[in-house]
């Protein structure tokens, strides 16, 4: 059993336990006292997880999994968690670039558009063995958390925590909207809002329950992306083969980015075009883009948001395992999900088949997302303790406060860039200097959120939110 750590000197004060429900539900069981070696009660966890004495002192107050917050106040949030979450923003700008720059079907055929040089390989390599599906997966989990900051946050104030949950949830489900809309079509909000009002049902389950059912979402994920993305490869034997499937195989090619595809010349045609004109495809497309989110992702964001859930009350996300223990939980879970990625990766780039970079994108790299995003988290963990340090620290933790804030900042900052109302870089540059770009934008934001932080606080968006879910104007 991993052992506890206390809190540096800086972090939120401790607390009596709170006697929320949720608090309460967030508590591991106890375990009967031995009556024979006169041992005190200890918590029975059925996982490896550390647990905080919140007396302090070795005192009798029951032990929960994380500290308990005093009611929202910035100045006592968990550094570890707006670290680890400012590090997933960052990471969802590096793997968005290539969706803000190129053709759509790019992400998941890479020989559809910028793979012309081997520095654009290389590139490509970056990002599908470390961030495609990693971040998002990472984010995914930093949400599942705040749920439960949140609801016990509202409790200690003697209010209703799953209520006050749900009211920010159906408060995101509008700028979510406003995001996809008026900015870009890849929104994660609105999928993260949903997901949330769902994922309520999870809150006051246990640790090893959230496990449970972190894996069967995510398996069951799995199986529904198999389903899709499997019959393309019949599909295309039979139409090799004579049958009567060759204008459906013709058809899925071009839509699939197969030279020459007039779906892709489509797509570049109109990113760059004028606003407008954006505004109105994704309106008329908003029904195709809610399918594909429940089809494709909303069980597997499900499932990480119950680890995500089972990581705070186990202690992780709080900060409470030691080094040696996040170092060891680092480099395990790389070793078990790059192997099989390098793999995967060896494959799509020798055979430079589209069907098969579908297939490994979308399907077979589905479940390595587990132990690669936990091993990110464990790497984050890592750099807060002390790996990085000063201004730079102090910057990745801003955008983590800031979160929502930053992430639409990019989406504006982005499409502006690449759009035709903009500078009409969209399907200009190869994956290298897309690269580049994202490094230039990471290097801003953190400036500007670092900035933000220090001046006004809370961000803008953070507050307009907060003040929606809470009902005041």
């Amino acid at each position: 059993m991993p052992k506890s750590r206390s809190r540096k000197r800086g972090g939120p004060p401790r607390r009596p336990a709170s006697t929320s429900p949720v608090a309460n539900a967030m508590r591991p069981k106890q375990a009967a006292p031995d009556a024979s070696s006169g041992s005190s009660t200890l918590p029975d966890r059925g996982s490896s997880g550390p647990v905080v004495d919140r007396a302090g002192s070795g005192g009798s107050s029951p032990a929960i999994p994380f500290p308990v917050l005093p009611p929202e106040e910035e100045s006592e949030r968990i550094e570890a968690l707006d670290f680890l979450r400012g590090l997933a923003v960052i990471g969802i700008l590096v793997a968005n670039v290539a969706a803000f720059g190129l053709p759509s079907i790019a992400s998941i055929n890479p020989f559809a558009w910028g793979m012309s040089s081997g520095v654009d390989i290389a590139a490509w390599l970056f990002t599908f063995l470390f961030v495609d599906g990693k971040m998002r997966a990472l984010f995914a989990i930093m949400f599942g958390a705040s749920m439960l900051l949140v609801m016990e946050a509202a409790e200690t104030r003697g209010q209703d925590g799953l209520a006050m949950h749900q009211r920010r949830m159906w408060t995101l489900i509008p700028i979510g909207l406003a995001h996809y809309l008026l900015l870009w079509d890849g929104d994660i909000l609105l999928q993260l809002a949903f997901a949330g009002l769902i994922g309520t049902r999870l809150a006051r389950l246990d640790q090893l329950a959230l496990l449970k059912w972190g894996l069967g979402f995510i398996a069951a994920q799995w199986v529904f992306v198999m389903l899709s993305v499997l019959p393309p490869f019949w599909m295309r034997s039979a139409a090799e083969a004579g049958g009567t499937s060759l204008s459906v195989w013709q058809a899925y090619a071009d839509a699939l980015g197969v030279a020459p595809s007039a779906a892709v010349a489509k797509d570049v045609a109109l990113h760059q075009s004028g606003y407008v004109a954006l505004v109105t495809d994704r309106l008329l497309h908003i029904a195709d883009m809610a399918a594909g989110a429940v089809r494709f992702s909303l069980l597997e964001t499900l499932g990480f948001m119950a680890f995500g859930m089972a990581m705070l009350k186990g202690g992780f996300l709080s900060g409470q395992w030691t080094p040696a223990q996040y170092r060891a939980t680092w480099l395990r879970s790389w070793a078990v999900g790059l192997v099989p990625m390098a793999g995967l990766a060896a494959w799509i780039l020798s055979s430079g088949d589209p069907l098969a970079a579908q297939a490994s994108i979308l399907g077979w790299s589905l479940p390595l997302r587990l132990p690669l995003a936990v091993g990110h988290a464990a790497l984050a963990m890592l750099l807060c303790d002390g790996l990085v340090r000063g201004w730079l620290r102090d910057a990745v933790i801003a955008v983590g406060r800031l979160a929502l804030s930053a992430y639409l900042f990019t989406s504006l900052i982005m499409t502006t860039l690449f759009y035709g109302y903009g500078a009409a870089l969209y399907g200009t540059l190869g994956r290298a200097p897309l690269l580049a770009i994202a490094a230039g934008a990471t290097g801003l934001l953190l400036l500007l959120c670092w900035g933000w932080r220090r001046t006004f606080g809370q961000g803008p968006v953070e507050r307009l939110w907060r003040l929606a879910a809470r009902g005041r104007g």
